[in-house]
C-alpha cells in the first residue's frame, strides 16, 4: 500500500515538474492576447493539478472587490468571466488575502477562511476543496489565481501548494510581459471604469445622508398635516389643500426611499443561481401587476448559464424594469421577456458569453435624447410620479456584479432593456 502511494506521488512529482518546464517556456508575444496566454497557462495547470477549475481574480475598487478575470473549466472546457466578489460579503476571505498568504483549504466547505462562501458558491458548484495563490506585480498584490476542486474532498500536498506558487508567479510574469507589448492594458481600462462607478457610489452615499435627514423633515410635516384633516368642522377648500399637501409630502416621502436605498453600500447575499428560476417564480407577480390588458410573454432559454448575484437583488431590478415597461404601454400592450446566453464585448475588445435577461415593452418609446438621459439620476419622464432612480439602481445592482445594461428604444415603437450577467458556471441541469 505504501509502495503504491510513493509510486503515485513520484508520478504527481514528475508532472508537476513537467509542467512547470512548460510553464517557463510560455512568453507573450506580440499581437497574441492576455486571453490565450492565459488558457496556455491555464490548460498545463488543470493536467498538472488534475482540478476541475482553475481562475484568475484580479482586486479592483481599491482591493474591496474581486473581478473574474478568467476561469476555465476543465470536463467541459467552458470559459467564464466578469463576476465580482466583494470584501464585504466574503469578509474572511479576503482578510486571508490581505496577510498574503496562500489559502490552502483540504475542506472548503467546513474551513473557517472559505465557510462564507459555502452556501454562496462552494455548493452550488461542487467544490470540496480549493488551492488558492496571491499574485504580485511589482510587488504589488493584484489579485489571487483559484484551483477548484470537485469531487471527494483532497489534502494539497507541499508540492502542489509550491506549484499553484508557481502558477501564479507565471502569471505576473506573462502579464507584466503583455503589458510591456501593449500600450493599454486591460486591467488598468477596467480599473478607470471602477474609478467612474465609485464616484457615482460616493454622490449616492453623499445623497443618502442628506435623504436621511430630510426624512425625518418629511415625516413630521405629514404628521402635521394629517393632525389638521382633522380638525372639527374644517373647510372644504382648506381639507382639500391638506391633501394635496400630504400627496406631496408622499412623493416626497417615496424619493427619499429611493435615494436611501441608491446610497447604500451594504453587504448582500451574492450566491450561484439559475436566473430562470428566479424569473419563473417571479412570473405570477408580474401577471398580476401588469393587469389584463397587458400580455406577458416569456421565451426563456433553459440552457441559460448561471450568475452570481444576490436573488433579491436580481428581483428588484426586474421588477424596477417590468414596472417601467408596464408604466410606458398606457392602455394595452404585451411585455416580453426573454432569457438566453449571449456572447457580447466584455471590455478591451475581448468577446465573453454572459447571460442576457431582455424586458421588451410596445409601448411608447424613447426618442434619442430621452433615452441618453435615462441612466442618469433623477431624470424621469413621469413626472411627480416618477423618481428618476427606478433605472439609476438596477444599473448600480447590475454594474456591481460585474454586469452591463443596455437600452433600445425607438419613440412610438417601444422599449427592450438588456441586462448581461457575467456567467460562473454553465445550466444546472446542462
Amino acid at each position: 500500500m505504501a509502495a503504491e502511494h510513493n509510486k503515485i506521488a513520484r508520478s504527481q512529482s514528475l508532472a508537476l515538474g513537467e509542467a512547470r518546464l512548460e510553464m517557463a517556456r510560455l512568453h507573450a508575444t506580440a499581437g497574441q492576447s492576455l486571453r490565450e496566454l492565459w488558457l496556455s497557462l491555464a490548460e498545463l495547470a488543470l493536467q498538472a493539478l488534475q482540478v476541475e477549475r482553475i481562475g484568475v481574480w484580479t482586486l479592483i475598487d481599491e482591493g474591496r472587490a474581486l473581478r473574474c478575470r478568467y476561469l476555465l473549466q476543465r470536463s467541459d472546457h467552458e470559459f467564464f468571466q466578469g463576476a465580482i466578489l466583494r470584501r464585504q460579503d466574503f469578509p474572511a476571505y479576503f482578510e486571508a488575502m490581505s496577510q498574503h498568504r496562500a489559502i490552502i483549504a483540504n475542506d472548503a466547505l467546513g474551513s473557517a477562511t472559505t465557510q462564507q462562501m459555502r452556501e454562496a458558491y462552494l455548493q452550488p458548484l461542487g467544490i470540496t476543496s480549493m488551492l488558492d495563490a496571491p499574485i504580485y506585480v511589482e510587488g504589488n498584490l493584484v489579485g489571487i489565481v483559484c484551483h477548484e476542486h470537485v469531487g471527494k474532498p483532497r489534502t494539497w500536498s507541499d508540492d502542489e501548494c509550491a506549484f499553484a506558487g508557481t502558477v501564479a508567479d507565471t502569471i505576473a510574469r506573462l502579464y507584466g510581459e503583455h503589458e510591456h507589448l501593449n500600450a493599454e492594458s486591460v486591467l488598468q481600462a477596467y480599473q478607470r471604469h471602477l474609478m467612474e462607478l465609485n464616484r457615482m457610489e460616493a454622490v449616492g452615499r453623499m445623497a443618502a445622508g442628506i435623504a436621511h435627514d430630510f426624512r425625518g423633515i418629511v415625516g413630521a410635516a405629514l404628521g402635521f398635516a394629517e393632525l389638521l384633516r382633522r380638525v372639527p368642522d374644517l373647510p372644504a377648500q382648506a381639507d382639500q389643500y391638506s391633501q394635496r399637501i400630504i400627496d406631496a409630502l408622499e412623493r416626497g416621502r417615496k424619493l427619499t426611499q429611493e435615494v436611501m436605498s441608491f446610497g447604500k453600500d451594504e453587504p448582500v447575499s451574492p450566491r450561484v443561481l439559475d436566473p430562470l428560476n428566479v424569473i419563473e417564480n417571479l412570473a405570477k407577480m408580474f401577471d398580476v401587476l401588469l393587469g389584463k390588458a397587458v400580455k406577458l410573454e416569456l421565451d426563456l432559454d433553459e440552457r441559460a448559464g448561471r450568475v452570481l448575484i444576490d436573488p433579491g437583488q436580481l428581483e428588484r431590478a426586474l421588477l424596477n424594469l417590468v414596472l417601467n415597461a408596464r408604466d410606458a404601454m398606457a392602455s394595452e400592450g404585451r411585455l416580453k421577456i426573454t432569457l438566453r446566453d449571449a456572447v457580447i464585448e466584455a471590455e478591451a475588445g475581448e468577446t465573453a458569453t454572459y447571460v442576457e435577461i431582455a424586458v421588451s415593452d410596445t409601448g411608447c418609446g424613447m426618442d434619442e435624447a430621452t433615452r441618453r438621459k435615462a441612466f442618469e439620476p433623477f431624470f424621469t419622464t413621469k413626472g411627480e410620479n416618477g423618481t428618476g432612480l427606478g433605472l439609476v439602481i438596477v444599473d448600480q445592482i447590475i454594474s456591481r456584479c460585474g454586469g452591463q445594461l443596455e437600452i433600445e428604444s425607438t419613440l412610438g415603437c417601444g422599449t427592450t432593456v438588456r441586462i448581461y450577467l457575467p456567467r460562473i458556471a454553465v445550466a444546472a441541469d446542462a
